[in-house]
């Protein structure tokens, strides 16, 4: 049996329990202190780690910080069968205004990809004293429409009917060990175009031992309730949060997202659009060149 090993390279694991009654796991490299300060969240299905090589690329006098979602990676998943986006957000950045000691030493750069970008939205509306700057890498902001139908068929019971929810929840998530799992994983339109050191990272930090082999540490059934579930109030923090906020879209990602982000812009001044990469996953398939466009956004202010 190939038990999952993971060479975190300069990150330190740390473990902390949330106001929520569940334990948030995740890593930090602590450098310089009046250096920058950075935390970065991941998306639904992946783990810390997944974004570890394009933090690697980042200045290594940067402080980075880096969180488990609740239900992945080393995070306990919470006990309640539906995913609530608020909470989750008000999870995470609790924790981390503990790690990071906010209080202390003032605001952080909030850095997320995919959903953790949704989550750190709601987190600067909802606590705007935790940010200097936020920075969203093609987040899936849901139009209204898309929100209505959430909505409805989370009140009829009818969302693990979704085509989306119905093909995660029935994805493999076992493997003899970590070479099956990549040698299948890079055959999949997902992952086919991330780099090979992400994909290590990924497969190493998004898995746990089992008797027979591993496991995905994110259970398909939360992941697809993930799917299924929505951001409540999304669009008044889109035009509540006061922070400066630039959203980055690629340009061949979900259909939805641009005219949302767009529209996101019209809403609220403190908002700015990028354009960048080309899939929803650039951050792994292209990690130095994304994070060559954050210092260069950082830089311009």
């Amino acid at each position: 049996m190939d038990i999952p090993t993971l060479e975190t390279k300069n990150f330190t694991p740390w473990q902390s329990p949330s106001p929520f009654g569940y334990k948030l796991a995740g890593y930090k490299r602590q450098a310089c202190s009046n250096e920058k300060r950075i935390h970065l969240l991941h998306g639904t299905g992946f783990s810390a780690l997944t974004l570890a090589e394009m933090a690697r690329n980042l200045p290594p006098s940067w402080n980075v910080y880096m969180t488990d979602l609740p239900g992945h990676g080393r995070s306990e998943q919470p006990s309640h069968r539906m995913p609530d986006w608020q909470e989750m957000a008000s999870a995470i950045y609790a924790v981390i205004a503990e790690q990071m000691r906010i209080k202390d030493n003032g605001p952080i750069i909030g850095i997320g990809h995919s959903l953790g970008g949704v989550l750190t939205l709601m987190a600067a509306a909802q606590h705007p004293e935790y940010f200097k700057r936020v920075i969203l890498l093609d987040p899936p902001i849901f139009n209204r429409p898309v929100l209505t139908i959430q909505k409805v068929l989370r009140k009829t019971q009818l969302w693990h009917h979704s085509p989306i929810v119905k093909s995660v929840m029935n994805r493999r998530s076992h493997w003899q060990n970590i070479e099956q799992m990549k040698t299948y994983l890079a055959e999949k339109a997902l992952y086919r175009h991330w780099q090979p050191e992400v994909l290590e990272d990924f497969c190493h930090s998004a898995t746990t031992a089992t008797e027979n082999g591993i496991k995905l540490a994110c259970n398909p059934h939360w992941e697809g309730a993930i799917f299924g579930s929505y951001p409540r109030g999304l669009w008044q923090k889109i035009k509540k949060v006061g922070v400066k906020v630039d959203i980055v879209t690629a340009s061949k990602s979900y259909s939805f997202i641009k005219p949302s982000v767009d529209k996101a812009v019209r809403l609220n001044s403190a908002i700015n659009v990028h354009s960048f990469g080309h899939r929803h996953c650039f951050p792994m398939e292209q990690p130095q060149k994304t994070a060559e466009f954050i210092q260069q956004s950082l830089k311009l202010g």
